[in-house]
């Protein structure tokens, strides 16, 4: 499990770093296999939609759909597979970031 967590968790956009909570050597070794195997998309797929988090008012403006509408269009041209347009963006004094 978790090989599965750190690899997942380092291929999500915007992650920089991964906490890894190993007391034994043989802990961080078997941890840091995970950066070593590939998740099969069908499960990655799974993963993604378990853990996207709820968009409630007013997050959901910042979806694709009202983006599309606000900006006129949608993104076109070569994607990554990891990207994601949904972004969750949090908004703290005069900025946001």
């Amino acid at each position: 499990m978790a090989q599965v967590a750190i690899n997942w968790t380092t291929n999500r956009p915007g992650i920089r770093s991964v906490i890894v909570g190993a007391t034994k050597h043989e802990q961080l070794v078997n941890t840091l296999g995970a950066l070593n195997c590939e998740i099969p998309e069908e499960l990655s797929n799974r993963l993604e939609e378990v853990s996207r988090p709820e968009t409630p008012f007013p997050y959901s403006f910042f979806g694709s759909e009202i983006q599309g509408m606000i900006h006129g269009g949608t993104m076109t041209g070569d994607k990554p597979t990891s990207y994601r347009p949904d972004v969750l963006i949090e908004a703290g004094g005069d900025s946001v970031s």
